[in-house]
């Protein structure tokens, strides 16, 4: 954004210098150009701020990988043992079937008979 100084700022400045407009001219551009250069330097300090503070609250913000990778072996713990529990509920439910197939079988009276005919 240019710099401009007022009108009545730069009637001043050719008062100051008698009259003479090519050098009220001069120190005009002189005085713009230092405020576009102050404004210019002020606007890249504030980005350079801003982008460091951005840059801060991000790190604190984002994952890292490490952090991820912990989180992945995390859960990858967590499933291998969520799979050998269910292995063994599996066994389990295998032997309780297996128990109540005997059980049902031994205890039924046509079983008994034929079990009693095979004997004798």
């Amino acid at each position: 954004m240019a710099y401009s100084i007022p009108r009545d700022v730069f009637v001043l400045l050719e008062a100051a210098f008698n009259q003479d407009r090519e050098k009220a001219e001069v120190f005009a551009k002189a005085i713009e150009s230092s405020i576009q250069a102050y404004e210019n330097q002020r606007i890249t300090d504030k980005r350079e701020s801003l982008k460091a503070d951005l840059d801060n609250e991000l790190r604190t913000e984002l994952a890292t990988k490490e952090f991820v990778r912990a989180e992945i072996n995390e859960v990858r713990a967590e499933l291998i043992q969520i799979r050998a529990d269910l292995k063994q509920n599996a066994l389990l439910l295998k032997i309780l079937i297996g128990i109540a197939v005997f059980g049902l079988t031994l205890f039924n009276p046509a079983f008994v008979k034929l079990v009693e005919l095979v004997i004798k």
